[in-house]
């Protein structure tokens, strides 16, 4: 992966996806039509899509934004839409891939108000990957899965498609928000809010007063409120999206450190390279190096 600017955003391809924007994948049928690819799923690649992996049987670390999880049989693994990621090269995992594009998801949320995938910012405390589904759960997701499956190979509707996918990743989303389970509706709306701002603004401001301003509260209300949601403060979670992006952008998208930074509204470089290096403990150029050396 020397060129970092040939790294392509994945579109995962299946005549059913192009007709209904969902695609369901054996992951052994996925790995034996791999070299019509023209990309190695094992190195980092960033996903156009939204996916989700349900592993029956293996065990190993999927790469998920630079960092690696581990999982087993019986895991769920999550990406979200713009994510970067890559399959464990020292396994090879028995189980489902579901890839859903925008369009779907946006047209199941129409018809189903919620959540399926953890935004970026509550990664800090919630992993993408559920490692054990409690029994009751797992059993229930595979009937799901199996009526997903054959609702696809049947025709059905799109609408009967996108309640069934919608039923499966609704009971897995509430199990990845259990830890919000003490938290009030309107934490969990104020929550939210604060994250869509961080998501919609993060290259204009890395400041937390400018979102407690546009969310009508104090800093320190704002601060609270971030703690008890997931442990950290605001301006913990503005920083890590940041992060993110720096990484994205400079090991993934091949840009220069000067325009990663004149990207993310760092006026001067000096500041963007100690930045980066208190948050992570490297430089922008020594991240870069030892990401091309992989």
């Amino acid at each position: 992966m020397n060129n970092r600017d040939s790294i392509p955003n994945i579109h995962y391809r299946a005549s059913s996806q192009e007709e209904l924007g969902i695609e369901i994948v054996d992951l052994e049928r996925f790995r034996t039509r791999l070299s019509s690819n023209d990309f190695d799923p094992y190195h980092p690649h960033r996903m156009s899509n939204f996916c989700f992996l349900f592993i029956t049987k293996g065990q190993g670390q999927h790469l998920i934004d630079f960092k690696r999880y581990p999982y087993q049989s019986g895991s769920v693994i999550f990406v979200n839409h713009n994510q970067v990621h890559a399959f464990d090269p020292e396994d090879r995992p028995q189980g489902t891939m579901i890839n859903i594009t925008t369009e779907f998801f946006s047209n199941s949320a129409a018809n189903i108000r919620t959540s399926y995938f953890v935004p970026v910012h509550q990664l800090m405390a919630t992993s993408p990957v559920l490692t054990t589904l409690p029994e009751d759960l797992n059993d229930s997701c595979k009937v799901l899965l199996a009526e997903v499956k054959k609702a696809q190979h049947e025709g059905d509707d799109d609408v009967v498609l996108q309640l069934l996918v919608s039923a499966l990743l609704i009971k897995l989303g509430r199990q990845r928000k259990s830890h919000l389970s003490h938290l009030s509706k309107q934490q969990k709306e104020r929550y939210d809010l604060f994250i869509t701002l961080v998501e919609q603004h993060f290259f204009e401001t890395r400041e937390a007063t400018q979102y407690s301003q546009w969310m009508h509260t104090s800093y320190k209300n704002l601060n609270q409120l971030c703690k008890s949601c997931c442990g950290h403060t605001a301006k913990q979670l503005i920083d890590f999206r940041i992060i993110i992006e720096i990484k994205r952008k400079l090991a993934l998208d091949g840009l220069p450190i000067q325009q990663t930074a004149d990207d993310l509204g760092f006026e001067d470089i000096t500041h963007f390279n100690k930045y980066f290096k208190r948050l992570t403990g490297l430089t922008p150029a020594t991240f870069k190096r030892e990401r091309e050396r992989t």
